[in-house]
């Protein structure tokens, strides 16, 4: 399964690096991004957006705040203390029967919306490497996820 998956990462158009033996790294609009293949799971997928917070940006309260929010609000996406600040993972079994790359994009325009609504509508930043976009934008979370027209890479 695990040569699948980076076929389908190839397909995408996104070059994904093998980092220590145990992840991958790739880059997505500017952000950085992780595979988390589990060996002793081939049915398991595991994508990360790492530091989308650090923990010295903001007070500890306003951490746990932002992160039980984001938690209890998003489906699929969750965010956890790792990697020195909090990191979105989106994780999914395979059945094998699925498209690989409709799940790959689907979760990395999740993660991307994740982002966004960690930035934009919790802590109403404009500053979160976001490459040009417009700060504080009203837009809804699920055009991000539903902008399939474009290809991931």
């Amino acid at each position: 399964m695990k040569e699948k998956i980076l076929e389908a990462f190839k397909a995408l158009g996104l070059k994904v690096e093998d980092l220590d033996g145990t992840a991958y790294g790739f880059h997505y609009e500017g952000r950085s991004f992780l595979l988390l293949p589990n060996e002793d799971d081939d049915e398991f997928l595991n994508i990360a957006l790492p530091c989308v917070l650090e923990k010295d940006d903001v007070d500890e309260e306003t951490f746990t705040e932002a992160m039980e929010k984001l938690n209890s609000t998003l489906r699929y996406v969750k965010a956890y203390k790792a990697f020195g600040g909090m990191t979105l993972f989106y994780e999914r079994e395979l059945s094998g029967e699925e498209d690989l790359k409709e799940v790959i994009r689907r979760m990395v325009y999740h993660l991307e919306a994740g982002h966004f609504f960690l930035h934009h509508r919790l802590l109403g930043s404009n500053d979160d490497g976001d490459n040009g976009s417009e700060g504080g934008s009203d837009s809804d979370i699920t055009e991000i996820i539903e902008s399939n027209d474009e290809d991931v890479a």
